[in-house]
Protein backbone atom coordinates (compact mmCIF):
# COMPACT_ATOMS: atom_id res chain seq x y z
CA UNK A 1 0.00 0.00 0.00
CA UNK A 2 1.11 3.24 -1.13
CA UNK A 3 2.37 5.88 1.84
CA UNK A 4 -0.76 8.35 2.23
CA UNK A 5 -2.20 10.56 4.55
CA UNK A 6 -4.82 8.90 6.67
CA UNK A 7 -7.54 11.59 7.77
CA UNK A 8 -8.84 10.87 11.29
CA UNK A 9 -11.49 9.24 12.28
CA UNK A 10 -13.30 10.20 15.62
CA UNK A 11 -11.91 7.59 18.63
CA UNK A 12 -14.24 5.04 19.68
CA UNK A 13 -12.78 5.76 22.95
CA UNK A 14 -11.68 8.65 24.86
CA UNK A 15 -8.18 7.52 25.21
CA UNK A 16 -6.23 5.97 28.37
CA UNK A 17 -7.30 6.17 31.39
CA UNK A 18 -4.71 8.40 33.78
CA UNK A 19 -2.71 7.14 36.09
CA UNK A 20 -4.09 6.20 39.62
CA UNK A 21 -2.58 8.57 41.40
CA UNK A 22 -2.68 11.15 38.19
CA UNK A 23 0.86 10.78 36.86
CA UNK A 24 4.18 11.92 38.97
CA UNK A 25 4.52 15.24 38.94
CA UNK A 26 5.71 17.73 36.30
CA UNK A 27 8.55 19.99 37.19
CA UNK A 28 7.45 23.30 36.31
CA UNK A 29 9.45 26.43 34.63
CA UNK A 30 11.20 27.82 37.95
CA UNK A 31 12.71 24.35 38.72
CA UNK A 32 10.10 24.11 41.55
CA UNK A 33 7.38 20.60 41.71
CA UNK A 34 3.87 20.96 41.88
CA UNK A 35 3.67 21.18 45.23
CA UNK A 36 0.01 20.25 45.77
CA UNK A 37 0.27 17.29 43.54
CA UNK A 38 3.59 15.91 44.81
CA UNK A 39 2.23 16.69 48.99
CA UNK A 40 -0.99 14.08 47.79
CA UNK A 41 0.99 11.81 45.98
CA UNK A 42 3.72 10.99 48.60
CA UNK A 43 1.21 11.70 51.45
CA UNK A 44 1.37 8.46 53.70
CA UNK A 45 -1.54 6.34 55.19
CA UNK A 46 -2.11 6.94 58.69
CA UNK A 47 -0.10 5.18 61.33
CA UNK A 48 -0.90 4.17 64.98
CA UNK A 49 -3.87 2.46 65.99
CA UNK A 50 -5.65 2.75 62.36
CA UNK A 51 -6.97 -0.36 62.35
CA UNK A 52 -5.77 -0.67 58.61
CA UNK A 53 -5.27 -3.77 56.83
CA UNK A 54 -1.02 -4.51 57.14
CA UNK A 55 -1.12 -5.46 52.89
CA UNK A 56 -2.86 -2.35 52.33
CA UNK A 57 -0.31 -0.34 53.72
CA UNK A 58 2.51 -2.12 51.83
CA UNK A 59 0.92 -1.54 48.83
CA UNK A 60 0.78 1.95 49.14
CA UNK A 61 4.11 2.44 50.30
CA UNK A 62 5.30 0.38 46.94
CA UNK A 63 3.08 2.67 44.67
CA UNK A 64 4.83 5.79 46.54
CA UNK A 65 8.06 4.45 45.91
CA UNK A 66 7.32 3.17 42.40
CA UNK A 67 6.22 7.15 41.49
CA UNK A 68 9.69 8.13 43.43
CA UNK A 69 11.07 6.03 40.97
CA UNK A 70 9.71 7.65 37.78
CA UNK A 71 9.92 11.41 39.23
CA UNK A 72 13.48 10.77 39.99
CA UNK A 73 14.17 9.00 36.37
CA UNK A 74 12.88 12.21 34.57
CA UNK A 75 14.64 14.16 36.70
CA UNK A 76 18.42 13.07 36.44
CA UNK A 77 18.57 9.41 34.78
CA UNK A 78 18.46 5.93 36.41
CA UNK A 79 22.42 5.95 37.41
CA UNK A 80 22.31 9.26 39.42
CA UNK A 81 18.80 7.55 41.33
CA UNK A 82 20.24 6.55 45.21
CA UNK A 83 17.97 4.69 47.65
CA UNK A 84 17.95 7.57 50.24
CA UNK A 85 16.47 9.76 47.79
CA UNK A 86 13.76 7.55 46.76
CA UNK A 87 13.08 6.68 50.63
CA UNK A 88 12.85 10.81 51.23
CA UNK A 89 11.27 11.65 48.64
CA UNK A 90 8.56 8.77 48.71
CA UNK A 91 8.35 9.45 52.98
CA UNK A 92 8.94 5.95 53.88
CA UNK A 93 12.64 4.90 55.82
CA UNK A 94 15.27 2.98 54.26
CA UNK A 95 14.55 -0.27 56.19
CA UNK A 96 10.89 0.18 54.97
CA UNK A 97 12.24 0.08 51.43
CA UNK A 98 14.54 -2.91 51.95
CA UNK A 99 11.79 -4.74 53.66
CA UNK A 100 9.95 -4.23 50.29
CA UNK A 101 12.07 -4.49 47.50
CA UNK A 102 15.29 -5.76 47.22
CA UNK A 103 17.34 -3.47 45.55
CA UNK A 104 17.27 -0.12 43.31
CA UNK A 105 16.53 -2.14 40.08
CA UNK A 106 14.11 -4.62 42.15
CA UNK A 107 11.78 -1.33 42.61
CA UNK A 108 12.66 -0.12 39.00
CA UNK A 109 11.43 -3.35 37.78
CA UNK A 110 8.35 -3.21 39.54
CA UNK A 111 7.72 0.26 38.26
CA UNK A 112 8.42 -0.37 34.64
CA UNK A 113 6.10 -3.57 34.54
CA UNK A 114 3.71 -1.87 36.20
CA UNK A 115 3.37 1.58 33.21
CA UNK A 116 4.30 -1.34 30.58
CA UNK A 117 1.50 -3.12 31.86
CA UNK A 118 -1.02 -0.14 31.47
CA UNK A 119 0.00 0.85 28.72
CA UNK A 120 0.26 -2.79 26.31
CA UNK A 121 -3.53 -3.17 27.63
CA UNK A 122 -4.49 0.27 26.74
CA UNK A 123 -2.94 -0.03 23.28
CA UNK A 124 -3.76 -3.81 22.32
CA UNK A 125 -7.60 -3.40 23.70
CA UNK A 126 -7.56 -0.72 21.27
CA UNK A 127 -6.02 -2.45 18.48
CA UNK A 128 -7.94 -5.74 18.94
CA UNK A 129 -11.59 -3.87 18.19
CA UNK A 130 -13.38 -5.03 15.50
CA UNK A 131 -12.06 -2.70 12.41
CA UNK A 132 -10.18 -1.83 9.33
CA UNK A 133 -6.23 -2.46 9.70
CA UNK A 134 -5.67 0.79 9.75
CA UNK A 135 -8.88 2.09 11.61
CA UNK A 136 -7.67 0.23 14.67
CA UNK A 137 -3.96 1.03 14.07
CA UNK A 138 -5.74 4.69 14.41
CA UNK A 139 -7.31 4.63 17.59
CA UNK A 140 -4.26 2.55 19.46
CA UNK A 141 -2.44 5.50 18.59
CA UNK A 142 -4.42 7.67 19.79
CA UNK A 143 -5.14 5.69 22.90
CA UNK A 144 -1.18 5.46 23.32
CA UNK A 145 -0.63 8.68 22.59
CA UNK A 146 -2.92 10.33 24.81
CA UNK A 147 -1.48 7.82 27.75
CA UNK A 148 1.91 9.68 26.51
CA UNK A 149 0.56 13.08 27.11
CA UNK A 150 -1.12 12.85 30.32
CA UNK A 151 1.85 11.06 32.15
CA UNK A 152 4.81 11.84 30.85
CA UNK A 153 7.38 10.84 33.09
CA UNK A 154 5.89 7.47 33.53
CA UNK A 155 6.08 7.12 29.55
CA UNK A 156 10.06 8.48 29.89
CA UNK A 157 10.54 5.82 32.29
CA UNK A 158 8.97 3.24 29.28
CA UNK A 159 10.35 4.62 26.16
CA UNK A 160 14.04 6.03 28.10
CA UNK A 161 14.59 5.08 31.65
CA UNK A 162 14.95 1.11 30.93
CA UNK A 163 18.77 2.06 29.23
CA UNK A 164 20.05 3.12 32.17
CA UNK A 165 19.42 0.46 34.43
CA UNK A 166 20.76 -3.16 34.81
CA UNK A 167 20.15 -6.36 33.27
CA UNK A 168 16.82 -7.31 35.25
CA UNK A 169 15.08 -4.32 33.75
CA UNK A 170 16.48 -4.51 29.86
CA UNK A 171 15.27 -8.46 30.10
CA UNK A 172 11.74 -6.91 31.23
CA UNK A 173 12.20 -4.46 28.58
CA UNK A 174 13.18 -7.38 26.17
CA UNK A 175 10.57 -9.82 26.82
CA UNK A 176 7.88 -6.58 26.87
CA UNK A 177 8.50 -5.52 23.30
CA UNK A 178 8.61 -9.33 22.20
CA UNK A 179 5.10 -9.59 23.50
CA UNK A 180 4.16 -6.68 22.03
CA UNK A 181 5.74 -7.94 18.30
CA UNK A 182 3.66 -10.74 18.86
CA UNK A 183 0.48 -9.83 19.60
CA UNK A 184 1.07 -7.37 16.40
CA UNK A 185 2.36 -9.99 14.08
CA UNK A 186 -0.60 -12.20 14.54
CA UNK A 187 -3.34 -9.48 14.20
CA UNK A 188 -1.42 -8.35 10.87
CA UNK A 189 -0.73 -12.07 9.41
CA UNK A 190 -3.67 -13.93 11.26
CA UNK A 191 -0.48 -16.11 13.14
CA UNK A 192 2.27 -15.70 16.09
CA UNK A 193 5.29 -14.96 14.55
CA UNK A 194 9.26 -14.41 15.93
CA UNK A 195 12.01 -12.32 14.25
CA UNK A 196 12.06 -14.73 11.23
CA UNK A 197 13.99 -12.10 9.49
CA UNK A 198 11.22 -9.61 8.86
CA UNK A 199 12.00 -6.29 10.59
CA UNK A 200 8.65 -4.17 9.28
CA UNK A 201 6.92 -4.64 12.77
CA UNK A 202 9.96 -3.60 15.01
CA UNK A 203 10.98 -0.66 12.97
CA UNK A 204 7.30 0.77 13.07
CA UNK A 205 7.79 -0.14 17.05
CA UNK A 206 11.14 1.24 17.26
CA UNK A 207 9.23 4.55 14.75
CA UNK A 208 6.87 5.44 17.49
CA UNK A 209 9.24 4.94 20.29
CA UNK A 210 11.61 7.24 19.00
CA UNK A 211 8.75 10.11 18.28
CA UNK A 212 7.45 9.74 21.38
CA UNK A 213 11.11 9.62 23.06
CA UNK A 214 12.20 12.88 21.29
CA UNK A 215 9.02 14.78 22.29
CA UNK A 216 9.14 13.41 25.84
CA UNK A 217 13.24 14.83 25.78
CA UNK A 218 11.75 18.41 24.44
CA UNK A 219 9.25 18.35 27.21
CA UNK A 220 6.19 18.71 23.84
CA UNK A 221 4.59 15.27 24.87
CA UNK A 222 0.92 17.59 24.51
CA UNK A 223 2.24 17.43 20.42
CA UNK A 224 1.90 13.29 20.63
CA UNK A 225 -1.88 13.23 20.10
CA UNK A 226 -1.56 15.35 17.22
CA UNK A 227 0.68 12.95 15.69
CA UNK A 228 -1.34 9.97 16.24
CA UNK A 229 -3.09 10.11 12.23
CA UNK A 230 0.69 10.68 10.82
CA UNK A 231 2.07 8.33 12.74
CA UNK A 232 -0.55 5.84 11.67
CA UNK A 233 -0.14 6.72 8.24
CA UNK A 234 3.70 6.65 8.20
CA UNK A 235 2.87 2.74 9.67
CA UNK A 236 0.17 1.62 7.51
CA UNK A 237 2.06 2.26 4.26
CA UNK A 238 4.72 -0.48 4.78
CA UNK A 239 3.40 -4.11 3.27
CA UNK A 240 2.57 -6.87 5.54
CA UNK A 241 5.71 -8.73 4.13
CA UNK A 242 8.85 -7.87 2.48
CA UNK A 243 10.26 -9.17 -0.54
CA UNK A 244 11.51 -12.25 0.07
CA UNK A 245 14.86 -10.88 -1.53
CA UNK A 246 15.18 -8.60 1.09
CA UNK A 247 15.00 -11.11 3.96
CA UNK A 248 17.26 -10.20 7.04
CA UNK A 249 19.41 -13.51 9.06
CA UNK A 250 16.82 -14.85 10.97
CA UNK A 251 17.82 -14.64 14.99
CA UNK A 252 19.77 -18.02 16.67
CA UNK A 253 16.83 -20.72 17.43
CA UNK A 254 18.40 -21.22 20.96
CA UNK A 255 18.04 -17.14 20.97
CA UNK A 256 20.90 -14.44 21.48
CA UNK A 257 23.63 -14.99 24.13
CA UNK A 258 23.40 -12.36 27.29
CA UNK A 259 27.13 -12.49 27.92
CA UNK A 260 28.62 -8.89 26.13
CA UNK A 261 31.13 -10.09 23.70
CA UNK A 262 32.56 -6.85 22.18
CA UNK A 263 35.70 -7.16 20.18
CA UNK A 264 38.18 -3.84 19.69
CA UNK A 265 38.36 -2.44 17.20
CA UNK A 266 41.71 -2.64 14.70
CA UNK A 267 41.95 1.29 15.30
CA UNK A 268 41.30 1.32 18.68
CA UNK A 269 44.52 -1.65 19.07
CA UNK A 270 46.69 1.22 16.99
CA UNK A 271 46.01 3.42 19.40
CA UNK A 272 46.58 1.70 22.59
CA UNK A 273 49.46 2.42 24.59
CA UNK A 274 50.83 5.75 26.49
CA UNK A 275 53.49 7.61 24.03
CA UNK A 276 57.14 7.21 24.73
CA UNK A 277 57.96 9.12 28.01
CA UNK A 278 60.93 12.00 28.76
CA UNK A 279 61.52 14.88 26.62
CA UNK A 280 59.40 14.97 23.08
CA UNK A 281 59.26 16.99 19.56
CA UNK A 282 55.42 16.31 19.34
CA UNK A 283 53.24 19.62 20.17
CA UNK A 284 51.15 19.47 23.10
CA UNK A 285 48.25 19.51 21.19
CA UNK A 286 49.07 16.49 19.44
CA UNK A 287 49.93 14.72 23.09
CA UNK A 288 46.66 15.61 24.70
CA UNK A 289 44.70 14.62 21.28
CA UNK A 290 46.08 11.19 21.80
CA UNK A 291 45.37 10.91 25.14
CA UNK A 292 41.94 12.04 25.33
CA UNK A 293 41.40 9.34 22.32
CA UNK A 294 43.07 6.51 24.73
CA UNK A 295 40.77 7.89 27.32
CA UNK A 296 37.55 7.46 25.28
CA UNK A 297 38.56 3.94 23.73
CA UNK A 298 39.17 2.57 27.11
CA UNK A 299 35.87 4.08 28.46
CA UNK A 300 34.03 2.70 25.09
CA UNK A 301 35.80 -0.68 25.88
CA UNK A 302 34.34 -0.53 29.48
CA UNK A 303 31.43 0.16 29.37
CA UNK A 304 30.75 -2.15 26.73
CA UNK A 305 32.09 -5.22 28.25
CA UNK A 306 30.46 -4.70 31.57
CA UNK A 307 28.01 -1.87 31.37
CA UNK A 308 27.75 1.14 32.48
CA UNK A 309 27.67 0.62 36.38
CA UNK A 310 31.57 -1.10 36.28
CA UNK A 311 32.68 2.44 34.64
CA UNK A 312 35.70 3.79 37.52
CA UNK A 313 37.91 6.49 36.92
CA UNK A 314 40.58 4.00 38.25
CA UNK A 315 39.75 1.45 35.54
CA UNK A 316 39.53 4.04 32.63
CA UNK A 317 43.18 5.19 33.66
CA UNK A 318 44.84 1.92 33.92
CA UNK A 319 43.30 0.71 30.18
CA UNK A 320 44.14 4.17 28.98
CA UNK A 321 47.45 4.58 29.99
CA UNK A 322 47.24 7.44 31.20
CA UNK A 323 47.79 8.63 35.39
CA UNK A 324 44.63 9.80 37.75
CA UNK A 325 45.80 13.15 37.20
CA UNK A 326 46.03 13.34 33.22
CA UNK A 327 42.74 12.26 33.38
CA UNK A 328 41.06 14.78 35.43
CA UNK A 329 42.65 17.19 33.09
CA UNK A 330 40.89 16.23 30.39
CA UNK A 331 38.28 15.17 31.84
CA UNK A 332 36.06 16.33 35.06
CA UNK A 333 34.20 13.08 35.70
CA UNK A 334 33.54 9.50 34.80
CA UNK A 335 30.49 10.78 33.65
CA UNK A 336 31.96 13.55 31.28
CA UNK A 337 34.46 11.12 29.74
CA UNK A 338 31.34 8.86 28.96
CA UNK A 339 29.48 11.75 27.51
CA UNK A 340 32.37 12.51 25.65
CA UNK A 341 32.85 9.09 24.08
CA UNK A 342 29.69 9.05 23.16
CA UNK A 343 29.61 12.03 21.47
CA UNK A 344 32.77 10.85 19.33
CA UNK A 345 30.52 7.60 18.41
CA UNK A 346 27.37 9.24 17.50
CA UNK A 347 29.09 11.88 15.56
CA UNK A 348 30.95 9.63 13.33
CA UNK A 349 28.44 7.70 12.52
CA UNK A 350 26.58 10.77 11.36
CA UNK A 351 29.89 12.00 9.35
CA UNK A 352 30.82 8.59 7.76
CA UNK A 353 26.83 8.21 7.03
CA UNK A 354 26.58 12.26 5.45
CA UNK A 355 30.06 11.32 3.67
CA UNK A 356 28.65 8.97 1.70
CA UNK A 357 25.21 10.56 0.95
CA UNK A 358 26.76 13.68 -0.28
CA UNK A 359 28.98 10.99 -2.45
CA UNK A 360 25.95 10.00 -4.26
CA UNK A 361 23.92 12.38 -4.31
CA UNK A 362 21.62 13.82 -6.67
CA UNK A 363 20.49 10.38 -6.55
CA UNK A 364 18.08 10.52 -3.88
CA UNK A 365 17.57 6.85 -3.07
CA UNK A 366 20.87 5.56 -4.01
CA UNK A 367 22.69 8.19 -1.59
CA UNK A 368 20.17 6.75 1.33
CA UNK A 369 21.33 3.44 0.70
CA UNK A 370 24.81 4.48 0.39
CA UNK A 371 24.66 6.17 4.07
CA UNK A 372 23.04 3.12 5.60
CA UNK A 373 25.35 0.91 4.07
CA UNK A 374 28.19 3.73 5.62
CA UNK A 375 26.63 3.48 8.93
CA UNK A 376 26.18 0.31 9.45
CA UNK A 377 29.86 -0.54 8.13
CA UNK A 378 31.16 2.01 11.12
CA UNK A 379 28.98 0.27 13.72
CA UNK A 380 30.79 -2.98 12.74
CA UNK A 381 34.48 -1.77 12.46
CA UNK A 382 34.02 -0.03 15.58
CA UNK A 383 31.72 -2.35 18.47
CA UNK A 384 32.35 -0.88 21.37
CA UNK A 385 32.00 2.48 20.34
CA UNK A 386 28.35 1.14 18.75
CA UNK A 387 27.24 -0.47 22.11
CA UNK A 388 28.29 2.76 24.33
CA UNK A 389 26.27 5.34 21.80
CA UNK A 390 23.42 3.09 20.90
CA UNK A 391 22.83 1.02 23.40
CA UNK A 392 24.09 2.04 27.05
CA UNK A 393 23.92 5.56 25.86
CA UNK A 394 20.02 5.61 25.51
CA UNK A 395 19.76 5.95 29.77
CA UNK A 396 22.78 7.26 31.15
CA UNK A 397 21.50 10.37 32.02
CA UNK A 398 19.45 13.36 30.66
CA UNK A 399 22.35 15.12 28.58
CA UNK A 400 23.19 11.75 26.63
CA UNK A 401 19.98 11.24 25.72
CA UNK A 402 19.96 14.93 24.61
CA UNK A 403 22.44 14.05 22.20
CA UNK A 404 21.21 10.99 21.21
CA UNK A 405 18.05 13.04 19.85
CA UNK A 406 20.28 15.73 18.36
CA UNK A 407 22.11 13.28 16.09
CA UNK A 408 18.99 11.80 15.56
CA UNK A 409 17.39 14.64 14.15
CA UNK A 410 20.21 15.83 12.31
CA UNK A 411 19.91 12.11 10.32
CA UNK A 412 16.40 12.86 9.94
CA UNK A 413 17.04 15.94 7.36
CA UNK A 414 18.71 14.20 4.91
CA UNK A 415 15.56 12.55 4.22
CA UNK A 416 13.89 15.99 3.30
CA UNK A 417 14.29 15.57 -0.73
CA UNK A 418 12.55 12.42 -0.76
CA UNK A 419 8.92 14.13 -0.10
CA UNK A 420 9.52 15.59 -3.83
CA UNK A 421 10.17 12.08 -4.80
CA UNK A 422 6.43 10.30 -3.66
CA UNK A 423 4.40 8.71 -6.45
CA UNK A 424 1.71 11.03 -7.82
CA UNK A 425 -2.18 10.92 -5.43
CA UNK A 426 0.60 10.22 -2.22
CA UNK A 427 1.56 12.44 0.58
CA UNK A 428 4.02 11.11 2.94
CA UNK A 429 3.12 11.93 6.13
CA UNK A 430 5.80 14.79 7.63
CA UNK A 431 6.63 13.23 10.51
CA UNK A 432 8.03 9.71 8.31
CA UNK A 433 11.63 11.35 8.07
CA UNK A 434 11.83 10.77 11.77
CA UNK A 435 10.02 7.97 12.06
CA UNK A 436 12.11 5.92 9.31
CA UNK A 437 15.19 7.00 11.32
CA UNK A 438 13.76 5.76 14.50
CA UNK A 439 13.00 2.59 13.45
CA UNK A 440 16.49 1.91 11.86
CA UNK A 441 18.22 3.25 14.98
CA UNK A 442 16.17 0.79 16.95
CA UNK A 443 16.68 -2.20 14.80
CA UNK A 444 20.56 -1.31 15.16
CA UNK A 445 20.00 -1.38 19.02
CA UNK A 446 18.30 -4.83 18.64
CA UNK A 447 21.01 -6.29 16.46
CA UNK A 448 24.15 -4.62 18.88
CA UNK A 449 21.95 -5.77 22.05
CA UNK A 450 21.18 -9.29 20.85
CA UNK A 451 25.67 -9.87 20.34
CA UNK A 452 24.30 -10.08 16.47
CA UNK A 453 26.37 -6.88 15.53
CA UNK A 454 28.20 -8.55 12.57
CA UNK A 455 24.75 -9.89 11.06
CA UNK A 456 24.19 -6.01 10.07
CA UNK A 457 25.88 -6.02 6.93
CA UNK A 458 23.20 -8.69 5.80
CA UNK A 459 20.51 -6.64 6.90
CA UNK A 460 21.31 -3.81 5.13
CA UNK A 461 19.12 -4.36 2.30
CA UNK A 462 16.42 -4.64 4.20
CA UNK A 463 16.99 -1.75 6.69
CA UNK A 464 17.42 0.24 3.16
CA UNK A 465 13.68 -0.47 1.75
CA UNK A 466 12.53 -0.10 5.25
CA UNK A 467 13.62 3.85 5.06
CA UNK A 468 12.55 4.51 1.67
CA UNK A 469 9.52 2.48 1.20
CA UNK A 470 7.13 5.67 2.71
CA UNK A 471 8.58 7.83 0.03
CA UNK A 472 9.10 5.68 -2.81
CA UNK A 473 6.79 3.10 -2.51
CA UNK A 474 7.61 -0.73 -2.09
CA UNK A 475 8.18 -1.47 -5.77
CA UNK A 476 10.66 0.96 -6.30
CA UNK A 477 11.94 0.66 -2.59
CA UNK A 478 12.64 -2.92 -3.14
CA UNK A 479 14.74 -1.90 -6.48
CA UNK A 480 16.88 0.32 -5.13
CA UNK A 481 17.48 -1.77 -1.74
CA UNK A 482 19.16 -4.67 -4.28
CA UNK A 483 21.40 -2.74 -5.86
CA UNK A 484 24.68 -3.22 -5.04
CA UNK A 485 25.98 -0.64 -2.65
CA UNK A 486 30.12 0.52 -2.35
CA UNK A 487 30.43 -0.13 1.51
CA UNK A 488 31.94 2.87 3.20
CA UNK A 489 35.19 2.87 4.85
CA UNK A 490 35.25 4.30 7.84
CA UNK A 491 38.28 6.27 8.70
CA UNK A 492 41.53 5.09 10.66
CA UNK A 493 40.97 7.85 13.70
CA UNK A 494 37.73 8.65 15.61
CA UNK A 495 36.95 12.78 13.97
CA UNK A 496 35.93 14.77 16.95
CA UNK A 497 37.69 13.19 19.53
CA UNK A 498 39.70 16.46 20.36
CA UNK A 499 36.38 18.33 20.92
CA UNK A 500 34.27 15.50 22.49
Amino acid sequence: MAARKVSPKPSRQKGAAPAKNGGAPRTQSDGTKEAAGANERYRPLPTGMHGLDPELVKRDQRERLRNAMIELIAEKGYQAVRIVDLAKLARVSQPTFYSLFGDKEDLFVSAYDEVAGRTYRAVIAAYGMDDSQEDRLLVALRAYTELAAAEPEAMSLLVLGAFGAGAKALEHRSRSLEALERSIHASRDGRPAGDEGDLTVRVILGGIREVTAARLCRKDESQLPELAGELSAWASSYPRHVPSELMAPAAPRDGPSGTRVVAQSERARRAEGRLPSGRSDLPREAIVANQQERIVDATAAIVAEKGLAALTIPEIAKRASVSHQTFYDIYPSKHDAFLGAQKVGMHQALTMGVEAWEAQMPDWPRAIAAGMRAVIDYVVSEPAHAHLSIVDGFGASPETIETRDQILSAFATYFDPGYELAPDGVEVPRVAAEAVVGGCWQVLHHYIESNRINELVEAAPQMTYMLLMPFLGPKEAARVALLPVPSGKPVPQLAGADSA
